[in-house]
């Protein structure tokens, strides 16, 4: 039998599926994801992708427990980013060279003005809070992916290869998300149980993660409604999710 989520987790997860059932990003890739959608996607995740491990870096860098450190270099730094043949990044490039788009176009695309202002707001959640909230503003992104919080990377998955063609293998950076983040997401949350144990603790931690899920809507939303702005008719029909 599953065990039940603590209070504490239960209200992580409700930030992130209160969030994950209203994004116009996945109101418009179910199945009306275009070309052109997708490019966008790439590009803007270039930049977000590589943000990210700035981050890990900082809660790191806060954190006085060993323990979380660890478990943040393994999971989120050096299997994200330095095993061989399973980097983000290059994963990102080649889902990105499949919809059309060469690699410099990916690695020196511009960011949305929405895409700065979530970086900004994540780089000060995990660099000027205290380590668990950085932490829980980090592990709700990965949570996305749980089967209950919104399912993201294994629908977007499915969706980029039945609407674009791509193969598994192109689309390998939404399947590898799928099935990691089932790890990273559940373990960060673990150790934020393990080592939180007050209520003021718990209750800053949680409001981080609504405040990460704030910033991934407006992230994702930004990029919806760049595609949107050249087509009226596809504004009207994905202005909510």
């Amino acid at each position: 039998m599953a065990q039940a989520h603590s209070a504490f987790v239960q209200s992580l997860d409700k930030a992130v599926a209160t969030c994950s059932a209203n994004l116009k990003w996945a109101a418009y890739s179910k199945d009306h994801l275009a070309i052109s959608g997708a490019r966008a996607l790439i590009q803007n995740w270039s930049t977000f992708t590589r943000h990210s491990r700035r981050c890990w870096a900082y809660v790191v860098g806060n954190c006085p427990h060993v323990e979380v450190r660890k478990f943040i270099v393994t999971e989120n730094l050096y299997e994200e980013e330095a095993l061989e043949g399973h980097s983000h990044f290059e994963l990102l490039v080649r889902m990105g060279i499949a919809v059309g788009l060469t690699r410099e176009q990916i690695e020196h695309a511009k960011p949305l003005p929405t895409t700065v202002v979530a970086l900004h707001a994540w780089e000060a959640l995990t660099k000027n809070r205290t380590w668990y909230e950085g932490l829980a503003a980090k592990a709700v992104l990965e949570r996305t992916n749980d089967r209950n919080c919104g399912n993201f990377s294994a629908l977007e998955a499915e969706r980029w290869m039945r609407q674009l063609k791509l193969t598994p293998h192109e689309a390998e950076f939404w399947l590898l998300h799928d099935s990691v983040d089932q790890v990273h997401g559940g373990g960060s949350f673990e150790l934020l149980e393990k080592y939180l144990k007050t209520d003021t603790e718990k209750e800053a931690a949680i409001r981080a993660a609504e405040e990460s899920m704030m910033v991934w809507k407006v992230y994702l939303d930004g990029i919806c409604d760049s595609v949107a702005g050249s087509n009226p008719t596809m504004e009207l029909r994905y202005g909510t999710a």
